[in-house]
């Protein structure tokens, strides 16, 4: 049971890690716009909400951005399954 915890939390890290070594624009080009230095944001989001991170690359470069309905519910799916991995602990050690 431990083994899939652990790939839960490794896995979307992974994947981003890999997208942006293979396809640097596919994770850098999203996050152009913002005030903020480019690295920063993903960076950020390698280590706190990688699905959300990994969701949102793809909703910019596949559907426009999350002005669209479909990128909004990919990003939040991200979102849900990131609080999800997050707080999946408490949950378990209450019992």
């Amino acid at each position: 049971m431990c083994l899939f915890a652990a790939l839960g939390l490794l896995a979307p890290r992974l994947i981003l890690l890999l997208m942006w070594l293979f396809n640097s624009t596919f994770v850098m080009q999203p996050f152009a716009g913002f005030a903020v230095p480019n690295p920063i944001l993903p960076v950020l989001g390698l280590v706190m909400l990688p699905t959300t991170t990994l969701g949102y690359c793809w909703a910019t470069s596949a559907f426009g951005g999350v002005s669209s309905f479909s990128g909004l519910l990919v990003v939040a799916i991200g979102l849900i399954i990131d609080l999800g991995l997050i707080g999946n602990g408490r949950g378990a050690a209450r019992r």
